[in-house]
């Protein structure tokens, strides 16, 4: 964290510091600040880094990843000399922020615009801080941050991964102020620094994740207004620990087929990169309200479309492994269309590797579209993405992407890939610690022996349950409190 933090003397100048003032406008929305540094050529291109947030006196943090990442944030924001406040929506927010200046808000949702204007006014906020733009409380928060001029920025997934996280001004994805940008407008930026590596963070999130719904439903009754954009439940619980055990189940399922995607006479491969269940980003910008009429749509164009010898080939996200599992309804339409024998389904195939093989990548809006840039491999973005543009990504049909045959222009993409590194990507982990980028995980150290065995028998018991509806709010706060974490 101390190498992402620069030292606050170097930002936070004096009020005509023109780099604030550009930060305060990128706050607000506006992409002035990134148009100005390309006007003359790209000369200089500001660093994202978490320094950003310290030329700002007065911040308030709403929700932010799952774990303690926000808890750091705050400690070393108040190192640097700024007041820090935070409101909690649920008992998962109390779980990993408990302790600062914190606010409860337990509402209904309607009251939540006017709690907002009467905190910002009252201590004089001067820039917002959230985790994901499209969550109700936050989208209420940047239409506010906007009408009174209040910087507002956003963490989120790395755009670039591994080792990356976003942080943008405004808004990300597809709001993100990079979108607003042509090819011509990005500067040539030279490649990136080796960067520090994380490990096991996906293990780390799902736990860190177990533990946020689990605190969150052992604290529903001090919420009774609270709803999440992901259902707190017992099938969620069981869904996160479920994950866990699917994944080397399936990567025993498919090691044949997978090892016969990858051998050299294999037949040539589109890849399908699926996003999870409850993606907002499908939500709010794509056709589409469901995974699954995508992978119906897209079965339907190869099926008409694709070369004859080719293969489409669909990779489940990750994180949804413990939600979903399309392998029937991909075989049925598979079957429908004609194309069975021609459809593989893969949940935890090396991403990399399939890239490397592959024609073409069909996407969403997956940040996976740039680690297929990178690759060197056509991509065409099928809903609203801040990298889908004229000479970087394939802006035809769907149906004429599978025979277009246009090669990748391996330049625009790297130089849309550095910038996108320079402008909004900081190395680091809202999970894992790697050397000095560690933020406050000493502080939660959840890892106990016991907790596990627990968390193994309540796989059990809600696989046998199966979302049958059963009170144990107060069994999960007594066994939070033995451990320290309630």
């Amino acid at each position: 964290m101390h190498l992402l933090l620069r030292d606050r003397r170097n930002t936070i100048g004096r009020q005509a510091d023109p780099g604030i003032a550009r930060r305060e406008r990128a706050g607000k929305g506006s992409t002035s600040s990134l148009a100005s540094s390309t006007a003359s050529g790209g000369a200089s291109v500001e660093q994202a880094s978490i320094g950003q947030l310290a030329g700002y006196r007065r911040i308030l943090l709403l929700q932010g990843p799952n774990g303690p990442f926000f808890a750091g944030l705050r400690d070393q924001l108040e190192q640097y000399g700024s007041c820090v406040w935070k409101i909690n929506f649920n008992g998962g927010d109390d779980l990993f922020y408990h302790t600062g200046n914190i606010l409860r808000f337990r509402d209904k949702m309607g009251g939540w615009e006017d709690f907002l204007l009467a905190f910002l006014a009252r201590e004089r906020i001067e820039a917002i801080v959230v985790f994901g733009d499209c969550r109700r409380p936050h989208r209420i928060a940047a239409r506010v941050a906007r009408k009174k001029g209040i910087a507002f920025w956003v963490f989120e997934e790395g755009y670039v991964r591994p080792d990356y996280i976003t942080l943008e001004a405004g808004g990300v994805n597809a709001d993100s102020p990079l979108g607003s940008l042509s090819l011509d407008q990005i500067p040539d930026i030279a490649k990136p620094p080796r960067h520090l590596a994380f490990h096991h963070t996906f293990r780390k999130m799902a736990w860190y994740s177990f533990l946020y719904f689990a605190a969150g439903l052992a604290g529903a009754c001090r919420y009774p207004q609270y709803r999440h954009h992901k259902p707190f439940g017992l099938r969620e619980l069981s869904c996160w620990l479920r994950a866990g055990y699917r994944r080397p189940l399936y990567q025993h399922r498919e090691k044949g087929t997978i090892k016969r995607l990858l051998s050299h006479d294999h037949p040539p491969f589109f890849l399908v990169a699926l996003q999870v269940h409850n993606d907002s980003q499908i939500r709010m910008h794509s056709p589409w309200r469901r995974v699954e009429d995508f992978i119906e749509w897209t079965m339907f164009s190869f099926s008409r479309y694709a070369p004859a010898g080719s293969m489409l080939v669909i990779k489940h996200h990750p994180m949804d492994r413990g939600h979903t599992d399309y392998t029937r309804m991909i075989s049925a339409c598979a079957r429908r269309l004609g194309v069975a024998s021609r459809v593989a389904y893969v949940h935890d195939a090396h991403l990399p590797s399939l890239l490397q093989r592959c024609k073409g990548l069909v996407t969403v809006n997956s940040t996976v579209g740039l680690q297929a840039l990178f690759h060197s491999v056509p991509v065409i973005v099928l809903g609203r993405s801040f990298y889908a543009k004229e000479g970087v990504t394939f802006l035809g049909s769907l149906d004429e992407f599978w025979s277009s045959g246009v090669p990748l222009d391996k330049a625009a993409s790297t130089r849309l890939r550095n910038y996108v590194i320079r402008a909004s990507q900081i190395n680091a982990s809202f999970y894992a610690k790697a050397g000095s980028a560690d933020i406050g995980y000493a502080a939660h150290r959840l890892k106990t022996l016991g907790m596990r065995l627990a968390c193994i028998a309540s796989l059990v018991t809600l696989d046998v349950l199966d979302g049958t509806p059963f009170d144990i709010s107060g069994k999960l706060r007594w066994t939070l409190a033995i451990f320290g974490v309630g």
